[in-house]
């Protein structure tokens, strides 16, 4: 397994992002709202630099029939968006919100003597 330094753990503030190298991939490191993330930082349409776009709650539609009014919320899973083009991917699953068919690695944040670490996993 192989594990690479991220930051220190006290200095990784909530809203902190940070871009390492793992296995010779970029991955983007983000604490949102105390929980840590890492997913690939390339997104799967155009390249885009996941590390540089807006971390949210995840949106989420409930389709209804034609001619009716779909109804879209932001819920409390986190997701970030390519700054790029707008392409959204849930942070714990890497998964494209709206095509369940694309899907990014991710990867394990672990606190280890102070210190944020990310190991590899699915690359």
């Amino acid at each position: 397994m192989t594990r690479v330094r991220v930051a220190d753990a006290s200095t990784f503030d909530d809203g902190s992002r940070a871009v390492v190298t793992l296995n010779g991939h970029e991955v983007a490191v983000v604490n949102h709202d105390g929980e840590y993330y890492a997913i690939l930082n390339r997104c799967a349409h155009d390249g885009g630099p996941l590390d540089e776009g807006e971390v949210h709650g995840r949106l989420v539609a409930t389709v209804t029939e034609p001619g009716e009014r779909d109804v879209e919320r932001f819920c409390d899973d986190p997701s970030v968006t390519c700054p790029l083009h707008g392409w959204e991917y849930d942070l714990e699953t890497g998964v494209h919100v709206g095509d369940e068919g694309i899907r990014l690695p991710t990867f394990e944040v672990v606190k280890e003597n102070g210190e944020l670490y990310v190991t590899d996993g699915e690359m």
